[in-house]
C-alpha cells in the first residue's frame, strides 16, 4: 500500500463532521465505490515534521487488531493531511461514561481488556500511546454491548514529541502518569492511564481531580484510595496500576491483562458479571398525576393531527376500516362533538401527516388526505410498513420485493393545484442490492430529496439510501438490529429500539451516521420528542425523560397506556387510550410529566 498519494478527487465522500480532536477535525466518509464508511482525519499542516510523520505512519498502517482502530492509507489535501481509518458509529466511551447508562461488572472489565489487548499489540511493536483516555476509545456497537478500540495510536506519540522540542508536553492530566510530567513516555505509562479509566469506570470518578497543576501534584505525591467496595482481587490491579514508581507498576500490558483476565473469571464463576459495576444516582421516581381527557364513542389505534388555521387542528382517529374526525381547538376539546367518518376498504395501519392533510396507509391502499381535495386513493397493492411521505408532501415512496426477492423503492410525484385534482406521476424506481431473507422494518424520508429502506439482515440493520428521483446511492450498515424508529426535530436524527437491549433507546444519525445507545430502568415502548429531551413510555405506564447525553431528567410510573401517541406542540401530546369499545383522549402536557422544568 503506497503510503502516500496525489489524487485529483478523493476517493471518499465526507458525511458531516463527527468530532473535533487535539490533531484537527474528523469526518464521517463513505467510499465513492465501495460504500464502506470510514473516518476522515484532518491533521494540521505544520504540526507534523514529514519525515516524523511518515516514519510513524509506517508502524501505524501495519498495527492491525481487532481492538485497534486500523489506519488505512494517507490522503493530501490543499489544507493538509488526511488519515483514512476505521470508522466507529458507537461515539466515545467518555460519551457513554457522561449519559446514566448502567454498565455492568462484564462490560466494564471486558472495555479494559480490549484496551489491554490493543496495548499489548502496539508496545509489542515499540509504539506507545502517550495519551489513553476516555475521549481516544472509540466504541463500536455489538447486539447489546460494545466492543472498545483504541484511536490516534502513533499520532498521539508523534504530537508529543513536537510539544517536547517546545519546551513543554502533551497529553490529559487526569490520566498521566507521575513520569510523563517528566516528559518520559514508557509503555507502563500507558498502563497507568489504563489503570485511572478501570478507575473511572467501576467508582464513577477519577482517583484524583482539580486543575491541571493540581492534578500533577496528585499524579506525583499522592497515592490513589481504592474503597473497600471494590473487591481486593480487583483492588490490587488497580493498585498496582497506579503504582508511582514505574518497577512496582506492570511494565508489560499482557502482565496486567493476564491479572484482569482472572479477575474476570472469578465473578464469571460467582455469576457476578451481570451485576452493576457502578450504580448510578437516578431521579426519585414520581406518581403520575390526573390527566385530562376527553371519551370517544369509538376505539382508537391509530391517530394523526391536521394543522387548521389560529393553532387549531383536525384529530383524525381510526380503528380497523373506520376514519372518525374531531375538531381539536387551541385549548383542546372539552366534549367530543358528532364526528364525521367514512369506511376504508381495509384496516388503517398508519396516517402520515403532510402539510396539506396527510396519507392513510391501510394494509392494501394508499389514501391521500387533502383540506382542499378530499380523500382519494393514491396507490394499491401497497406494504404498510414500506410506506413514507416527503416531509414536504410533494412525493411518496413505496417499497415492494421484485421478483428476484430483492427489493425496489418507486417515487411518485403528487400535483396538487386548486380548481384542480390530483396528479401522480409515473413511478421512478430504484432496485436494491437486498439479499434472500432479509425482512423489511420501515420507509423513511428523512428530508424532502432522499427516502432510505431499512432492513433487517439477520442481526445488522441496513439502510439503503434513494433520491427522489428514483437513483440508488449506496448503503450503510449497523450491527444491531434496530427497529421502531421515530422521526425528531433534527435533521436526520431518529429514536430506535433495539431487539437485543430492550432496556435501551439508540439515538441514530443519518448523517453522518452515528448510533448511541443509553439504558434505562423501563423497556421502553413508546418513544417521542420533547423541547427538553426524549420521552420513553413502557407498556405498564412507566416513563423516563433522558437528554442528548443519555442523563436522566425525571421517572415517573402510572401513566395511561397508550394506543397511539401524536405531537400537538412541543410541549403537548395526545395519547388514545382504548377502554373496551370505546377510548379516550389524555392531553399529556410535558409539565405533568417533569414537574420540576421550568419553561
Amino acid at each position: 500500500m503506497a503510503l502516500t498519494r496525489q489524487i485529483r478527487r478523493s476517493q471518499y465522500r465526507i458525511l458531516g463532521l463527527v468530532g473535533r480532536g487535539q490533531f484537527g477535525r474528523v469526518y464521517c466518509a463513505i467510499h465513492r465505490k465501495t460504500g464502506d464508511l470510514v473516518a476522515i482525519k484532518d491533521l494540521h499542516k505544520d504540526r507534523f515534521p514529514t519525515h516524523k510523520f511518515l516514519r510513524e505512519l509506517r508502524f501505524l498502517i501495519s498495527l492491525e487488531h481487532p481492538s485497534i482502530v486500523t489506519c488505512h492509507a494517507l490522503e493530501h489535501s490543499t489544507s493538509g493531511r488526511q488519515l483514512v481509518l476505521d470508522y466507529c458509529e458507537g461515539g466515545t466511551l467518555r460519551s457513554l461514561l457522561e449519559s446514566d447508562t448502567m454498565l455492568t461488572v462484564q462490560e466494564v472489565l471486558g472495555f479494559a481488556l480490549d484496551i489491554l489487548a490493543a496495548l499489548e499489540c502496539a508496545h509489542r511493536q515499540g509504539i506507545v500511546h502517550c495519551d489513553i483516555k476516555p475521549e481516544n476509545i472509540l466504541m463500536e456497537l455489538s447486539p447489546g454491548g460494545w466492543v472498545a478500540r483504541v484511536s490516534d495510536l502513533g499520532i498521539a506519540r508523534l504530537s508529543q514529541e513536537a510539544t517536547e522540542a517546545d519546551g513543554g508536553h502533551t497529553g490529559s492530566p487526569a490520566y498521566m502518569a507521575p513520569e510523563r510530567f517528566y516528559n518520559q513516555h514508557p509503555p507502563a505509562a500507558d498502563l497507568y492511564a489504563v489503570g485511572v479509566i478501570l478507575y473511572e469506570l467501576l467508582l464513577g470518578q477519577r482517583p484524583f481531580s482539580g486543575t491541571p497543576m493540581e492534578l500533577m501534584v496528585a499524579h506525583l505525591n499522592r497515592h490513589p484510595i481504592v474503597p473497600t467496595q471494590v473487591p481486593e482481587p480487583l483492588g490490587k490491579v488497580l493498585r498496582t496500576a497506579l503504582q508511582k514508581l514505574l518497577p512496582k507498576r506492570y511494565t508489560t500490558a499482557r502482565d496486567m491483562r493476564a491479572d484482569l483476565m482472572a479477575v474476570y473469571e472469578t465473578y464469571q464463576t460467582q455469576g457476578q458479571l451481570a451485576e452493576p459495576a457502578c450504580p448510578k444516582g437516578l431521579p426519585e421516581i414520581d406518581l403520575a398525576p390526573d390527566l385530562v381527557s376527553v371519551p370517544l364513542p369509538h376505539p382508537t389505534t391509530i391517530m394523526g393531527l391536521v394543522p387548521l388555521p389560529h393553532q387549531n387542528h383536525l384529530l383524525v382517529t381510526c380503528s380497523q376500516q373506520r376514519v372518525w374526525f374531531y375538531h381539536w381547538a387551541q385549548e383542546g376539546m372539552a366534549t367530543p362533538h358528532e364526528s364525521q367518518g367514512f369506511t376504508l376498504p381495509a384496516p388503517v395501519r398508519a396516517f402520515l401527516p403532510t402539510p396539506q392533510g396527510g396519507v392513510l396507509v391501510t394494509t392494501e391502499s394508499l389514501h391521500l388526505l387533502s383540506m382542499t381535495h378530499g380523500l382519494g386513493c393514491i396507490a394499491q397493492g401497497t406494504d404498510p410498513h414500506g410506506v413514507a411521505v416527503a416531509p414536504g408532501g410533494r412525493w411518496f415512496a413505496t417499497a415492494a420485493q421484485a421478483a428476484s426477492n430483492r427489493m425496489t423503492v418507486s417515487i411518485r410525484h403528487l400535483t396538487m393545484s386548486p380548481g384542480q385534482g390530483v396528479k401522480i406521476s409515473a413511478p421512478r424506481t430504484a432496485n436494491l442490492p437486498t439479499q434472500s431473507g432479509d425482512a423489511l422494518v420501515t420507509l423513511m424520508t428523512p428530508d424532502d430529496r432522499h427516502a432510505v429502506l431499512v432492513m433487517h439482515r439477520g442481526s445488522r440493520t441496513v439502510f439503503y439510501g434513494v433520491t427522489r428521483r428514483g437513483t440508488y446511492l449506496g448503503a450503510i450498515s449497523a450491527s444491531v438490529p434496530i427497529y421502531n424508529l421515530v422521526a425528531t426535530s433534527r435533521p436526520y436524527r431518529y429514536l430506535a429500539l433495539e431487539k437485543t437491549c430492550p432496556n435501551a433507546v439508540l439515538i441514530v444519525d443519518l448523517m453522518p451516521f452515528r448510533i448511541l445507545r443509553y439504558r434505562v430502568n423501563i423497556a421502553p415502548r413508546w418513544l417521542f420528542e420533547t423541547v427538553v429531551g426524549y420521552g420513553l413510555l413502557s407498556q405498564d405506564g412507566d416513563f423516563a425523560l433522558i437528554n442528548d447525553e443519555g442523563r436522566v431528567m425525571n421517572r415517573m410510573t402510572g401513566l395511561p397506556r397508550p394506543t397511539a401517541i401524536v405531537q400537538r406542540t412541543p410541549t403537548q401530546n395526545l395519547w388514545s387510550v382504548n377502554e373496551g369499545d370505546r377510548s379516550r383522549i389524555y392531553t399529556v402536557n410535558l409539565g405533568d410529566l417533569a414537574s420540576d422544568i421550568l419553561f
